[in-house]
């Protein structure tokens, strides 16, 4: 018997080029090739654009030639400059608003700033300051602006002539704030006051705050107690009104008040019993 030799299946193996090449068509290869050409694009992109950045912060194109400053009547411009931390010849783009507008409410009359750059080389800074409407008692004597913040303690240099809030402590300020909800309520009362056209802030003399009894005016000129309890205030103003102009004024009240079962009491000035008798031979000689 004879015993043939199979011819072995030999496979031809695949050339190497063909074989990259294949591999390089595989979609996970593309893949991680446009992901790298993607990533060094970006790179590409941000050293540019730092290096621009860095160029620019160099640049006397963006050297800042104006600084323009409205709204501040009590901060000088030097001071809001130096609070600000800024000059002509800076930077514009270098500059941080958010450090500028921190370093303006450093002073107390600064409420809200504004900081704007105008390229290529000017600044804007708009200031609006606190309106005070009253002095606050405690130690000392503080302003308290238009929304009820407690804000600064008066100097010799500030002369405005403002009603006083008494009957807080130091105690009813909010921890860690410059805000008592009775200030609060004071200020909006003189709002009412002033938008019913019937006390300008002139014309008071001090709002008492007191927790149980509520606010009591005191007017400048006749001195005038004025009772309003501690709610419903338009309402009570309107009264007030009314009795104003049944008696022309306040002259001869020597109290009024709106806190009693919704009723009103006023009380007149008491008169001396000669003082009286003068006054009715003075008016009969007018008559005659």
């Amino acid at each position: 018997m004879v015993f043939r030799k199979k011819p072995r299946n030999v496979k031809r193996r695949e050339p190497v080029v063909k074989r990259i090449t294949r591999r390089l068509k595989s979609k996970s290869v593309l893949r991680i090739i446009k992901t790298g050409a993607y990533l060094s694009s970006v790179l590409l992109i941000m050293f540019g654009a730092w290096h621009l950045y860095q160029e620019l912060l160099k640049s006397p194109y963006l050297a800042i030639k104006e600084i323009k400053i409205a709204g501040n009547m009590r901060v000088s411009k030097a001071e809001i400059l130096e609070l600000a931390g800024i000059n002509v010849g800076d930077n514009l783009l270098k500059i941080n608003t958010g450090d500028i507008q921190k370093g303006l409410r450093l002073n107390p009359w600064v409420a809200e700033v504004d900081v704007a750059r105008n390229f290529p080389n000017r600044l804007s800074i708009g200031i609006k300051e606190r309106q005070p409407v009253a002095f606050i008692n405690l130690d000392n004597l503080y302003f308290v602006d238009e929304t009820g913040i407690i804000f600064k303690k008066i100097s010799i240099e500030d002369e405005i002539d403002l009603p006083v809030i008494t009957g807080i402590k130091r105690e009813d300020i909010e921890e860690g704030t410059k805000i008592s909800e009775l200030a609060i309520k004071a200020v909006n009362l003189m709002h009412i006051l002033a938008k019913k056209e019937i006390f300008s802030n002139e014309e008071l003399s001090e709002i008492n705050v007191d927790k149980t009894y509520g606010l009591t005016l005191y007017t400048m000129q006749q001195g005038t107690r004025i009772e309003l309890g501690d709610e419903e205030f338009t309402e009570k103003i309107e009264k007030l009104k009314r009795v104003i102009q049944s008696r022309n004024g306040l002259a001869d009240i020597e109290f009024i008040g709106l806190n009693y079962n919704k009723g009103v009491v006023v009380k007149l000035v008491h008169v001396e019993p000669k003082q009286e008798a003068g006054r009715n031979e003075k008016i009969k000689k007018l008559q005659s």
